[in-house]
């Protein structure tokens, strides 16, 4: 028996080590950017970034003729910003190209800090266009993309809140004699962006593509909000690439509810309307990304793409109002049936208490509560082994020379005494999904994001990181909560009933130490969890210990 628990220990360990570098290597912070990989043969035709193409020489006659079309405009029209202004977000425009600036979240700090400016989601990077442009393949003509059309924009800037809708129209001129538009329909509360593009008097033309870019690091995105790569729905089936598997390219086809690119917590995502028979083609380009997403080639002499944009937090109430299965693009891992329930139970206790801290303090209780009869019934166990320890050490003396007797015979011992040997592992083993679940519940969604409780600022990072300093010129902080968790594990191990040799008791009074630096790293709300449930587990053993006297 005490080798199945010693086995069970060492194996629990283990894979909470393992957990905790995958995870690491999951979420873990970029490494620094690589130069752009040179896409040689792309499946689809892409834009490129306005100093390449002026590079470009010598150019075909219609090309020319192309680019003195658009010279020709934008010496007619101005360059000029819209800013739209609803209850959640700030976004800027800019009539070059029809593209999305800037998108600052009103209700999202940038750090930690309570002077810290609002998120910036969208920004510039290196390299890369801005977002929302349009591409369009043109019969028998080169590809065209709008990044250097200039668009004349009816109106001005917008400001809206509640449930008033208004749009912000661009419309252009492309080679030939066709009209481009882009209709933008915004809302004053919610997040969703409608977006209409067209194309009138090019009759043949397939329907035009929606590209949506990104920087590698999402312009001010920090620490807390790693970039995760490529993300989509496809038949139903949830695709993610991570960075460095997109490589030179990725292509995506049948019907897609939707794709986009997603950080730890936030995501840029695309809807279609009609998500049958679309293709999503995905590249890297400067010091970051290119997706371009449009359904296949249609007759007529409108042409006409609608989509759903989403470029805003990973709110699960948010997400699944706007359906398509966008919430999944939080990425629970595989206790989902674990965490998401955590996380509604959480969310159920911020209504009234409106602090994360507590939520995870109640949370606690309950779980401790429906754990209790299985703990109560190990503690007894562990003190019946203890009792039979005598027993025990004679039937080892007496059959040292042959293991298999020793063993029936230490068998038939629990038997006689109805105690069982693996009685005092079952709530362990069922801590760990609940354990695991949270550490995902707490990490991955962006409730408990600048989440603070009494010194601790954030809960979703770890506790060192709210009391910082420097030794020695390396930046260091002290992790209060992580050792009074290891302080009342020790406590929980003294306590426990002693039921193997002195050398698995020592092992034991070690596991504390083990945890300890584990914890260290992990999210501030998990230490919360595991430092209440060891108090919790402190007075029930002191009861039990009382009782059974």
């Amino acid at each position: 028996m005490e080798k199945n628990v010693l086995i069970a220990i060492v194996l629990s360990i283990a894979i909470l080590i393992l957990y905790q570098e995958f995870v690491g290597r999951y979420y873990g912070t970029p490494q620094e950017n690589k130069p752009a990989q040179e896409v040689t043969a792309p499946r689809r035709p892409l834009p490129v970034p306005i100093e390449e193409a002026q590079r470009v020489t010598p150019m075909a006659p219609l090309q020319q003729q192309t680019e003195r079309t658009q010279q020709t405009q934008q010496t007619q029209l101005p360059v000029k910003e819209f800013r739209v202004e609803t209850d959640l977000y700030i976004a800027v425009f800019t009539n070059r190209g029809g593209r999305l600036k800037s998108l600052v979240l009103k209700q999202y700090r940038t750090s930690v800090e309570q002077e810290s400016p609002p998120f910036e989601m969208v920004t510039s990077s290196p390299g890369v266009p801005y977002p929302l442009g349009v591409q369009v393949q043109l019969p028998g003509e080169a590809p065209f993309n709008d990044e250097r059309l200039v668009y004349e924009v009816p109106g001005g800037s917008l400001n809206l809140t509640g449930d008033t809708q208004r749009t912000l129209l661009f419309k252009g001129q492309i080679p030939g004699g066709g009209i481009l538009t882009k209709r933008f329909t915004f809302t004053g509360s919610t997040y969703p962006i409608g977006l209409e593009v067209s194309i009138q008097g090019r009759s043949g033309t397939p329907p035009p593509r929606l590209v949506l870019t990104t920087g590698r690091n999402g312009g001010d995105l920090k620490k807390d909000t790693v970039f995760e790569g490529l993300i989509a729905l496809v038949g139903g089936k949830l695709i993610r690439e991570a960075a460095e598997d997109i490589g030179a390219g990725k292509e995506l086809n049948g019907e897609i509810a939707w794709a986009g690119f997603g950080f730890t917590y936030f995501i840029l995502a695309v809807l279609p309307d009609a998500p049958a028979n679309q293709t999503v083609s995905v590249e890297t380009i400067g010091g970051g990304f290119l997706m371009s997403m449009g359904s296949q080639a249609s007759t007529g002499s409108l042409q006409t793409a609608r989509f759903t944009l989403f470029l805003g937090p990973k709110d699960l109430d948010v997400l699944k109002a706007l359906g398509n299965g966008l919430d999944r693009s939080i990425d629970f891992g595989y206790f989902t049936f674990v965490s998401a329930p955590l996380l509604h139970i959480l969310r159920f206790f911020h209504r009234f208490t409106g602090n994360y801290g507590i939520d995870i303090i109640l949370l606690t209780i309950i779980i401790k509560l429906l754990l209790a009869p299985l703990t109560h019934k190990s503690f007894v166990s562990m003190k019946q082994m203890q009792k039979l320890q005598p027993q025990m050490q004679r039937i080892r003396d007496r059959f040292k020379d042959d293991k298999e007797k020793m063993n029936r015979e230490i068998m038939d011992l629990y038997k006689r005494n109805k105690v069982n040997p693996l009685g005092g592992c079952l709530p362990m083993v069922l801590q760990f999904p609940v354990f695991i679940g949270l550490y995902n519940a707490l990490r991955t969604p962006i409730d408990l994001r600048h989440a603070s409780f009494l010194w601790i600022k954030d809960l979703s990072r770890p506790d060192y990181e709210a009391l910082p300093f420097t030794l020695l010129g390396w930046k260091v902080g002290l992790p209060i909560l992580v050792l009074l968790m290891g302080a009342s594990m020790f406590l929980q191990q003294w306590m426990s009933p002693s039921v193997g040799d002195p050398n698995q008791r020592r092992m034991m009074m070690m596991m504390p130490v083990v945890f300890t630096v584990l914890f260290v790293t992990f999210p501030a709300g998990l230490t919360i969890y595991w430092f209440v449930n060891n108090i919790l587990t402190i007075g029930q053993q002191y009861l039990i210990n009382r009782m059974t006297k």
